[in-house]
């Protein structure tokens, strides 16, 4: 009967404890913060959310053709974004050493009209970029930094991008 009660015991603080970390991992995993540059050579961090209520990330790389084709799309959406929010690229594959990335971003970004925001990955990202699985994969952020809603794994028009965003923009009223 002693037995049974510790494993009882063991089994509760295990179960409470596995909780409490997932806790702590989906908190942190919840919030975007970092500290990087943009693609014109400007210090930039996380504080690049507080002014807009609501921020569209958009993470992709030079060399995923999803990416490259629905930037487009994305241009046209920076150019009429509701008030009170913005969009922002991270270039995953764009870094100091990688000359042949830079050059295929400027092109990448010249053809398609994206004249919005491009910030370079910075390893201070890890907790966030870690758990993208696929590129392009779009996050929206409120000012105070936290996630809202899911990510959205895949290339969207500016049309689905642009619910996407009215669906955010709910969420952030209703905090």
């Amino acid at each position: 009967m002693k037995f049974q009660k510790r494993s009882v015991l063991l089994a509760a603080a295990i179960a409470l404890l596995a909780v409490l970390s997932s806790a702590v991992v989906s908190e942190a995993l919840e919030t975007f913060s970092f500290e990087s540059k943009t693609f014109d050579g400007k210090s930039v961090t996380d504080a690049i959310f507080k002014d807009s209520r609501l921020t569209m990330v958009n993470f992709w790389a030079t060399w995923c053709p999803p990416c490259v084709r629905e930037m487009p799309d994305l241009a046209g959406l920076a150019d009429s974004m509701p008030e009170g929010t913005q969009l922002a690229g991270v270039l995953l594959d764009v870094t100091a050493g990688n000359s042949s990335a830079r050059s295929s971003a400027e092109k990448i970004l010249k053809n398609s009209g994206a004249d919005f925001v491009q910030i370079l990955y910075d390893p201070s990202m890890d907790s966030y970029t870690d758990g993208i699985e696929a590129i392009p994969t779009t996050i929206f952020v409120d000012s105070e930094g936290r996630v809202i809603g899911e990510p959205i794994v895949g290339s969207r028009s500016g049309r689905e991008y642009r619910a996407a965003i009215e669906k955010a923009l709910k969420k952030t009223e209703a905090k």
